[in-house]
């Protein structure tokens, strides 16, 4: 397969620094650290939930943030929800687990996927699609990265780095949670974006893939279509791309990225928007790629 030279990644997260402060002072990622209360949102819900399994499930409720074995800043100790998720599984059976799975607390339905699909591989696919059906958002803790994403995310994200490398393109699971991430309309760009990056797809999901892009606007299924059709798509790329660059929300780097894309078409019909642009961004010029397309879209030296 060859690479996607434009994919990049645009998660949404928030980053903090794994270095232990020295100053005195309380830093703005201290106290931003500090403000955060998952707690607020929590949901307890005992319903199947067998009596001696139900401390450790209100203990996650309680935490109410989906965290993987990495410790955030200046951690030391496993964090806490990962040492609860581990005496889960330790003590719950895989019918116990796959009840566990429909719990209210989305967090504990995480784990309780995660745990089912660690026992036995054949719950990954049937885990991820009831994960995927939830609405709403967790809080998820991976190392020094916060964010909130859809339940079905770390489903997601366990099964694929359990996997080499080499694996990645034929293991027959994650090809179907692949495909199934294209109908997430929610998804962060970053699964999307690896979803697409993994393996091309059939004609079918080529159109959903079009559905992304075009009506949902994502950009990862932007950089798949120009990457993969960009003929078949031609028209309707331009005009995204267009609209991209016009947009005040974006910042510089990205928007070189999508000027570039849309020179690639050598149309002169996009000369007015890709002026437009260049004349409000004073470091287009460090930009060579860009440079040297200029002349195949009926811009001159004159023109700028």
């Amino acid at each position: 397969m060859k690479l996607l030279g434009f994919f990049a990644v645009f998660s949404i997260v928030f980053l903090f620094s794994c270095n232990k402060k020295e100053e005195k002072e309380p830093v703005i990622t201290d106290l931003l650290v500090d403000s955060f209360d998952f707690t607020k949102d929590a949901v307890f819900d005992s319903t199947n939930v067998p009596q001696r399994l139900r401390k450790i499930v209100k203990d996650i409720s309680s935490l109410n943030i989906y965290e993987t074995e990495q410790g955030g800043k200046g951690a030391i100790d496993t964090p806490a929800n990962f040492k609860n998720f581990k005496k889960l599984y330790k003590a719950a059976s895989e019918q116990e687990l796959l009840l566990l799975t429909d719990n209210k607390n989305s967090v504990v339905a995480v784990y309780a996927s995660v745990g089912l699909s660690e026992k036995n591989n054949k719950y990954t696919v049937p885990v991820f699609q009831k994960i995927l059906n939830r609405k709403g958002i967790i809080h998820i803790q991976n190392g020094c990265i916060l964010s909130n994403d859809h339940p079905a995310e770390p489903v997601y994200w366990k099964q694929y780095y359990k996997l080499k490398p080499e694996e990645l393109n034929s293991d027959p699971n994650l090809k179907q949670l692949d495909s199934m991430v294209l109908f997430m309309s929610n998804s962060s760009d970053l699964i999307l974006t690896t979803a697409l990056r993994n393996r091309t797809y059939s004609v079918g999901l080529k159109n959903q893939i079009a559905k992304q892009t075009f009506e949902n606007h994502r950009q990862p299924a932007l950089l798949y279509l120009h990457s993969w059709y960009k003929k078949e798509y031609a028209e309707l790329l331009q005009k995204e791309l267009a609209s991209l660059i016009k947009n005040d929300s974006i910042d510089a780097g990205h928007k070189r990225t999508y000027v570039s894309m849309l020179l690639s078409f050598n149309n002169t019909g996009n000369k007015k928007t890709v002026l437009n642009y260049l004349k409000k961004d004073s470091l287009w010029k460090e930009d060579h790629q860009i440079m040297s397309q200029l002349e195949n879209n009926g811009i001159s030296s004159e023109d700028l």
